[in-house]
């Protein structure tokens, strides 16, 4: 699983499964820090592949430091980390591999044209697997095997399926056709299956932790966010599981490139090191669409008054075509949550606590929205997160979980009126 030594690692950009790759840059390792060149076709094309912090010019660029593992932020955006990272150290101990061993290039080289995104690595070492039939019941048990420490028959295909995930729940990437049916196969989805995640319970989630999430896309899509389209999958072990279209698929054969906030401005999730206001810089520099600020700004709105307080950079992402047009991603992983210490992972105007309305209309005017706008926004958001019960009504949300949900919610609007 290790390259040899000095050999370097490639990377491309697969937009269409049908087109050869776009050659993007060559990585080596030199003192415990990625070195990248940009290939000529990037720097020609002017693509600007990271997103934010490393040109497409010629010559060498080392990794900033070593908060990533010494990768390039958006390089580490394609390691699997949390459950994808699990599955992964598990499926290659199996295999008499210790991950812990491996530098960040060669865990890049494992990853090879499996991950999230369009980067692809050459040359690839990701072990070869058997396709195995799906059967969600089984994936869900063996989900739940595997995150409480014990071993799993199914974990080559686990780590198959987990692709780049990241997140603590567990989840595969899988494929729907027109009538719902999945598939499994190795590497992309099948010809004529749409690319999905179907998310499992970790082991601090409520049982109902796919209805609850359910119930908080409808009411994201109703405060007026975009996400992608979202079902509940029945399974006979418990409640439905939560399924997601993913957004770096958007049509069979077809990829986007995609650098979470994190990797874009290489703030890691699990420090204090950003903000609502660095977010919203950073969405006008790489998209440089005003569309998409407000859009950032009207994400931020509804995770304080939904009381989403996982929204650390890892929660918020970008995504690049193949002609270098970079838009805001839309909103993903949405839910209940009371964040570290009861505060978001990033504070709004320097409030992580208890926010108020006029903590986020300072922010919005620093931004250049318009009152009239802050308004519309504020409103839309607030009706739509008044009509939680019905939402998670109508998504199967157990009794418990309706009632500790709403109360949070209560208190949220109390302190955000104050």
């Amino acid at each position: 699983m290790k390259l040899a030594p000095g050999t370097p690692l490639s990377a491309s950009l697969a937009f269409e499964t049908d087109s050869p790759p776009i050659p993007t840059a060559r990585l080596a390792m030199a003192d415990g820090l990625a070195q990248l060149e940009w290939s000529r076709e990037v720097i020609a094309a002017r693509l600007d592949v990271s997103a934010l912090l490393y040109p497409p010019d010629p010559g060498l660029l080392a990794a900033r430091g070593r908060d990533f593992e010494g990768l390039h932020g958006f390089l580490a955006d394609s390691l699997p980390e949390g459950w994808g990272y699990v599955v992964m150290r598990k499926r290659l101990a199996g295999l008499g591999v210790r991950i812990e061993e491996l530098n960040p290039l060669d865990r890049l080289a494992l990853v090879g044209d499996q991950g999230r995104g369009a980067l692809t690595y050459a040359p690839a070492t990701t072990p070869a697997a058997a396709d195995e039939a799906l059967d969600l019941n089984t994936l869900v048990t063996e989900s739940a095997a595997i995150l409480a420490g014990n071993d799993s028959a199914l974990i080559e295909v686990l780590a198959r399926l987990a692709g780049g995930s990241g997140g603590a729940r567990p989840k595969v990437h899988v494929g729907f056709d027109a009538e719902g049916a999945i598939s499994v196969s190795a590497g992309e989805t099948a010809a004529g299956h749409d690319a999905w995640i179907v998310k499992f319970p970790a082991i601090n989630d409520p049982q109902d932790i796919g209805p609850i999430e359910a119930a908080y896309a409808d009411m994201a899509a109703a405060a007026g966010l975009t996400l992608s389209e979202h079902r509940l999958l029945e399974t006979a072990s418990g409640p439905p599981c939560f399924a997601t279209r993913r957004f770096d698929r958007p049509e069979p054969g077809r990829k986007l490139h995609m650098v979470s906030l994190c990797g874009a401005i290489e703030a890691r999730s699990d420090r204090p090191s950003a903000n609502y206001d660095t977010f919203l810089r950073a969405t006008l520099r790489i998209t440089r669409h005003a569309d998409d600020v407000a859009a950032a700004f009207r994400r931020m709105v509804f995770n304080v008054l939904a009381c989403n307080r996982d929204d650390h950079t890892r929660q918020h992402a970008f995504l690049m075509d193949a002609d270098g047009e970079w838009r805001l991603a839309p909103a993903y992983d949405l839910t209940f949550s009371i964040g570290p210490g009861g505060e978001h992972y990033l504070a709004i105007d320097g409030e992580g606590r208890n926010p108020t309305r006029d903590h986020v209309a300072r922010l919005g005017k620093l931004h250049g929205l318009t009152t009239a706008t802050i308004n519309e926004i504020l409103e839309q958001n607030a009706d739509a997160v008044a009509g939680w019960s019905g939402f998670a009504s109508g998504a199967g949300v157990s009794e418990s979980s309706r009632h500790e949900v709403l109360h949070g919610l209560e208190r949220v609007r109390n302190a955000f009126a104050a």
